[in-house]
Parts: structure tokens; C-alpha cells; sequence
């Protein structure tokens, strides 16, 4: 048996060449012979393989190792559904990528990531309203419990705001916490670039 993988071995191998392939080779390796120790899962680790496999523009393999994520072991910050749902959405398969969502929507992830990243996906193929919603339901899970960092509800109700604002509505209490968040962020890399100079 291999020795366990930590995340700073994935940090290095993918810092260790330009070689996507490669790097993605690896990462399924690791994913399909799993050490006990390992703090990544497989699921992680074939997702991170997916991701890899797209950098190298091949989606195709990307795509497989993506489903075997689905269905691997263990949890992931990011569902593995995402991205397949991107991909199928970038080659014009709206049907299975719509059949996709749903079960994604269904499964309630515990992950802010996982919301931000959807909307983010609909909001790029000019569907505002599924982004709105991928937003609005991360906020309900958040307030259903055990909930969100506050950071990171900030985040979504600052992707609500940016999706409503597009679309003439008027700001709303969620909005503004958005609104908020935005000034922070404003304020923060004013005062980084003022560091700087």
C-alpha cells in the first residue's frame, strides 16, 4: 500500500509541472488506490483529476473522471455534479445537465461552495433566474441550520444582489448584507494596492 497523501502532496504535485496530464494521471492513481490516512478523499481526488483533465482540453476524460467522482467515497467541498453540469452545459447538453441540477438541488449540499459555483455556471449561460435561485437556496439552507460562515453568506447574498441589480430590482435586507460585503471587499484591495505602491 501507498503512503498517505496529505494536501500539500496535491498542492506540490500541481505546482511540480505544467503537465495537466499528467498531474491528472496521478490524481487518479491516488484516487483509485486509496490510502486510510488520506485527507483527501477520492472523490476529491478524482475531482481534482477532472479539473486537471479540462486544463489539458480533454474534456471527454474529464467528463469520466468527473462521474467517477460522483459515485466515489467520501465528500468533497465542491459536489462533482458541478462540474459535470458545466461540461455538459459547454458541449450543448442542457437535457442531462438540467436532470443534473435537480438531483444536485435535491440533495441539499452542506456547502456554500457548491451554490456559488452553480449560480455562477447559470449566471454564464445567461440564465439568471436558475443563478437567483442557486443563491436564494444556499442563504435557506444557511438560515435552516447549521449555516454558513458569515463570510460566506455574505458571498451569496452578494451574488443575489449582483443578479437582482442586473435585473432593475430593488434592494432587499439580503441585498444589503450583499451590498456590504462588496464595500469590504472594495475597501480591502484599495487598501492593498495602496500597500503596495
Amino acid at each position: 500500500m501507498r503512503s498517505p497523501i496529505t494536501e500539500d502532496d496535491v498542492d506540490e504535485l500541481e505546482l511540480s509541472t505544467p503537465d495537466h496530464r499528467r498531474v491528472a494521471d496521478q490524481l487518479l492513481e491516488w484516487g483509485d488506490h486509496p490510502h486510510p490516512r488520506d485527507e483527501l478523499s477520492p472523490r476529491e481526488l478524482l475531482t481534482a483529476a477532472g479539473e486537471q483533465l479540462e486544463l489539458a482540453g480533454e474534456p471527454e476524460a474529464a467528463e469520466a473522471a468527473y462521474r467517477r467522482a460522483v459515485v466515489a467515497e467520501g465528500v468533497s467541498e465542491l459536489d462533482p455534479r458541478s462540474h459535470l453540469m458545466a461540461l455538459l452545459l459547454e458541449r450543448g447538453d442542457t437535457e442531462e445537465a438540467l436532470v443534473l441540477d435537480t438531483q444536485l438541488r435535491r440533495s441539499r449540499p452542506a456547502d456554500p461552495t457548491t451554490y456559488e459555483y452553480m449560480a455562477d455556471v447559470w449566471a454564464e449561460h445567461g440564465d439568471d433566474r436558475r443563478a437567483l435561485a442557486w443563491v436564494t437556496r444556499g442563504i435557506l439552507v444557511h438560515e435552516e441550520g447549521p449555516g454558513f460562515s458569515g463570510a460566506d453568506v455574505a458571498m451569496l447574498c452578494l451574488m443575489r444582489w449582483r443578479i437582482r441589480e442586473r435585473g432593475g430590482q430593488e434592494p432587499d435586507e439580503y441585498d444589503l448584507v450583499g451590498i456590504g460585503m462588496d464595500e469590504r471587499l472594495d475597501r480591502s484591495q484599495e487598501e492593498h494596492l495602496g500597500g503596495a505602491s
